[in-house]
């Protein structure tokens, strides 16, 4: 019912994304990096926007292991060929 309703569905996503702040939080934490650091906002951002695309994907296991691997190893190294 959630995602079928635009209005619940937005407001899902706003609870979801509201631990944005504490995820990049921890991240900086975790890697010793300054509390500003936009890469580690931007790696909380992905992590936490990455959920609506795997669970929309037809293989989410596959979605989830590519989604995260880019966060692994980023773009370069996720390029078949690469």
């Amino acid at each position: 019912m959630v995602q079928e309703t635009p209005a619940l569905r937005d407001y899902a996503h706003r609870m979801w994304m509201r631990h944005e702040a504490a995820l990049a939080r921890a991240i900086t934490e975790a890697v010793g990096a300054p509390e500003d650091d936009i890469g580690c906002t931007a790696l909380a951002r992905f992590a936490l926007e990455a959920r609506g695309l795997i669970l929309r994907h037809a293989e989410p296991n596959r979605a989830a292991d590519e989604a995260f691997a880019l966060l692994e190893h980023g773009w370069a190294a996720s390029r078949p060929g690469s």
